[in-house]
């Protein structure tokens, strides 16, 4: 299915789950960061947006005939590794078509408030390939949008069939969604991260690799 017209669905359902999440924008547009924003988050509850923007792209996909979705009996086991947060909540969507990799989405808290960080990973068991917010403090708070987008271009890595995910152990790994990538310790005595890429993408990595192909025919 055309990315076009699954944004446009989502975007349709998230109408409704999104109803109690309204969005905000980026609260240092016009005023500096202080120092005691670097230690507080004076509103967890807004970042629920993120799993009501994620409760749409299920129902889309669900409703298409594109995957499976069911809750995780164990959260916090079906990761390949730490996602960083305790998960204390999970889903499962598998796609209807075989050899495609499922997605998994995990939720945790932010000061004891469920459901306020939002973790996407692909692959049975998962990695992780986003974690929003990565920080969750109010210094780094830029608005929903982006945030909104990231849980986007990670679903739809996912469900095109574009992401791949290089682990190369202690740490040293890389997370490609399409052609935008982040690599996390990938330090001198490895590939450059464009050879490592190439060589995950061609089935040639001696590194453990992650990665699908489309949910659908069409690929795009």
């Amino acid at each position: 299915m055309e990315q076009i017209a699954l944004r446009r669905a989502v975007d349709e359902e998230f109408a409704m789950t999104g109803a109690q999440t309204p969005p905000w924008p980026d609260p240092h547009r016009d005023a500096p960061v202080t120092d005691e924003e670097y230690s507080r988050c004076l509103d967890p509850g807004k970042y629920r947006i993120l799993a009501a923007r994620v409760e749409a792209w299920t129902r889309v996909l669900t409703r298409f005939g594109l995957a499976r979705a069911e809750p995780v009996d164990d959260p916090k086991a079906v990761w390949r590794s730490d996602p960083g947060v305790p998960v204390t909540e999970a889903v499962r969507l598998s796609p209807v078509r075989g050899g495609a990799v499922p997605l998994v989405v995990g939720f945790s808290a932010i000061d004891q408030v469920p459901r306020t960080i939002t973790v996407l990973g692909a692959g049975a068991p998962a990695v992780a390939l986003e974690r929003l917010p990565d920080c969750g403090c109010d210094a780094c708070d830029d608005g929903s949008a982006n945030l909104l987008e990231m849980v986007d271009d990670a679903v739809l890595a996912v469900v095109q069939g574009s992401f791949t995910h290089v682990d190369a152990g202690r740490g040293r790994r890389i997370v490609a969604l399409g052609d935008d990538w982040s690599a996390t310790d990938w330090d001198g005595s490895l590939p450059p991260v464009a050879e490592a890429l190439a060589a995950a993408r061609a089935d040639r990595s001696p590194y453990e690799v992650v990665r699908g192909t489309a949910w659908d025919d069409t690929g795009g």
